[in-house]
């Protein structure tokens, strides 16, 4: 997300829109597929149990995939610009991490040295 906020500053003035929309958890193949010995050492004896709750508490691709959705579709956001969607698709304040120009800088010179 720091690199989203610093990327929406970059494009202020040229008619280009970004925003980022938070899309929450969903119940997925990616995550169904886990291997036990990716979960931190002291969740995996829980992880039969996850397995058994992670499609009630995690939800549909349906639902996570709304907040994306509504920014790509919406009429209400044409014009909204370096802006933050929550899962539900109402804009809130950016998280504190997402500001922290310390971490702007960071994850911009990363992206910078990968291209």
């Amino acid at each position: 997300m720091a690199m989203s906020h610093r990327f929406a500053r970059e494009l202020d003035g040229t008619g280009v829109t970004l925003n980022v929309a938070y899309p929450g958890h969903a119940y997925t193949a990616m995550n169904r597929g886990l291997a036990t010995g990716t979960y931190p050492p002291v969740a995996r004896p829980a992880v039969p149990l996850l397995r058994l709750v992670m499609p009630v508490l995690y939800g549909s691709i349906a639902r996570a995939s709304r907040s994306s959705v509504h920014l790509a579709s919406s009429s209400e956001v044409d014009r909204v610009h370096g802006a933050y969607f929550t899962s539900k698709a109402r804009r809130a304040p950016w998280p504190p991490a997402a500001l922290d120009e310390r971490n702007h800088t960071h994850v911009w010179r990363l992206c910078e040295q990968l291209t």
